[in-house]
């Protein structure tokens, strides 16, 4: 038998639920010869117990008891991986039986160092099914990641926004060892992406769905801390930080979006330097100017912000109407990283 090219790399906390369909589709790979890194992060349900019961040679895992984030894991696994390859797969997602095989020799082939394939959301359950948020995700967020697929568009759209899913991506593993995973418990995949961007790591994407990411109605990241939250999206603005200060040099600086990722911005804004003069909503009100109560910061309608955008800059940091809004702003001829910025 051929020596081993691939790694399939999971992380687990708490995922007893859905572990054994993700494990599942991972042993049914027709790409035979793989290593298959199972870290569990701490978990307190029957997760490694779900695990344990399987007798496949291929399946190596490691437990800890201490819960230290996904972040902090995947950088300690990237020194147990002795492949060319990584697959990274999710503890809830399912990868279609012909995902490595076909992976690999596209990465192959391409000389790409890192790639992502087509996706498809599928719901939990029927409530989930019946949800407004799974409808969004379907039409509007699997369309819209999907469609980011040339290596021109990939390189152009990721610093701006995650269009590059963690659980579909096929990468070199020395590409990945070069830049490591960030110990974060929020964002550490797309921080992980913006250093491989910054490097020049050339990506890719396979435009076959070989991937199919739950939707349900529980969320790791819906447990974590505001702490953590604010730790990661700092993060990302590091990262992001020559653009930034470039696009906002000389001018009133706005958020759009006063939800938790436009109010964490502002938290950090001061470290970096930059003053916030307001939130933008889309909403209409009776007035064209508010002040949000936590923040004190003034509030203003979008159409007012337009109306007034001289020397200004909109920060955009509402990742559910990310789409909607960059796409008005650009039919009003403004450009991303001049007249607004995207935070993720």
């Amino acid at each position: 038998m051929e020596d081993k090219k691939v790694t399939a790399l999971l992380t687990t906390y708490n995922a007893s639920s859905w572990v054994e369909s993700a494990i599942d589709s991972v042993l049914a790979q027709t790409l035979l010869n793989f290593d298959f890194l199972v870290i569990d992060d701490g978990s307190t349900d029957s997760t490694v117990q779900k695990i344990q019961q399987y007798s496949d040679s291929r399946i190596i895992l490691i437990t800890h008891d201490e819960n230290k984030g996904v972040g902090c894991r995947l950088d300690e696994a990237l020194d147990l991986v002795k492949t060319p390859y990584i697959a990274k797969v999710d503890a809830d997602d399912i990868s279609v039986p012909n995902r490595f095989e076909t992976q690999l020799e596209f990465i192959e082939k391409h000389n790409a160092d890192i790639i992502k394939s087509h996706f498809s959301y599928f719901s939990d359950n029927e409530d989930v099914a019946g949800s407004s948020r799974f409808t969004s995700f379907k039409n509007d967020k699997e369309r819209a990641i999907n469609g980011i697929a040339s290596p021109d568009d990939i390189n152009v759209f990721l610093p701006q926004w995650p269009c590059f899913p963690h659980t579909t991506y096929f990468a070199k593993t020395d590409v990945i060892k070069s830049v490591r995973y960030p110990h974060l418990r929020m964002f550490e995949d797309y921080v992980l992406f913006l250093r491989l961007h910054k490097q020049g790591a050339r990506f890719d994407c396979v435009e076959k769905t070989l991937v199919h990411m739950r939707v349900s109605d529980t969320s790791t990241t819906a447990t974590l801390s505001q702490r953590n939250f604010d730790e990661g999206l700092a993060a990302v603005i590091n990262e992001k930080i020559e653009r930034l200060t470039t696009c906002v040099s000389g001018k009133e600086v706005y958020v759009f979006g006063s939800g938790q990722m436009g109010r964490s911005f502002c938290k950090h804004s001061s470290k970096i330097n930059i003053e916030v003069s307001g939130f933008v909503e889309r909403e209409e009100s009776n007035s064209s100017i508010m002040i949000d109560v936590a923040t004190h910061i003034p509030v203003l309608s979008l159409s007012h912000f337009l109306s007034r955008k001289a020397n200004k800059v909109l920060i955009i940091a509402a990742q559910p109407v990310r789409a909607e809004i960059t796409a008005k702003l650009a039919s009003l001829n403004m450009k991303e990283g001049l007249d607004f910025f995207i935070l993720a």
